[in-house]
């Protein structure tokens, strides 16, 4: 996929810092020499950044989204939204990379086993003792942790927010829900392209 939506996500959080107009993607792609029309124009879309090659923020959307507004909207979401870091400020540019991930193929399994690593990602609805629990990974993180499938799937319901399962029961837990019709269990598999600032840097160095 071409790089030139990691270059206009790092174009709209630049822009954002500096507080100056924001290059649509066209214009990114042209300034940089990117490659068009290598993506769908609608999809549900994840941006991850990533800080000296550590998390440091993750949101999308699995709503069908305009992709040019989709990239725009959730690179200054993921980088000041995630509760789980705090803002990201001017100075830790250089220190960054991004990762844009278009989702596709979304499947209901009904084995929890049924799903390769690498490939697919998963995304995992169920309730327990009356409590709703969502979560998702998109499909390189388990490569990405050097996880087993059971790895992923204890990770995957400790992320939703479940901590009453342990490893050895997971498979188990997880067979048994779907069974009972209290889980949905999808894969889905992803287009993904990535940038470091510095390419970023060198790729808006060009001249038009």
């Amino acid at each position: 996929m071409s790089k030139s939506l990691a270059l206009f996500a790092f174009e709209s959080l630049v822009s954002e810092l500096e507080s100056s107009k924001r290059m649509t993607l066209a214009e990114v792609e042209k300034r940089t020499k990117s490659e068009t029309a290598l993506y769908p124009q609608n999809a549900p879309l994840f941006v991850t950044w990533n800080k000296d090659g550590n998390l440091r923020g993750c949101i999308g959307t699995f709503l069908n989204t305009p992709v040019e507004a989709g990239v725009a909207q959730y690179a200054l979401i993921s980088a000041f939204e995630d509760t789980r870091f705090a803002p990201i400020k001017f100075s830790e540019l250089p220190s960054l990379s991004v990762g844009i991930t278009l989702l596709d193929n979304f499947e209901e399994v009904l084995d929890p086993q049924d799903w390769v690593i690498g490939k697919h990602g998963l995304k995992v609805l169920f309730t327990d003792q009356g409590r709703r629990y969502l979560g998702t990974f998109l499909p390189l993180v388990a490569v990405e942790q050097e996880w087993t499938s059971n790895d992923t799937l204890w990770n995957l319901l400790r992320k939703s927010g479940s901590k009453s399962v342990s490893p050895a029961e997971t498979t188990d837990f997880y067979a048994s829900a779907i069974a009972a019709g209290t889980m949905r269990l999808v894969r889905y598999e992803g287009l993904k392209c990535s940038a470091s600032y510095h390419e970023y840097k060198c790729a808006m160095s060009q001249r038009p």
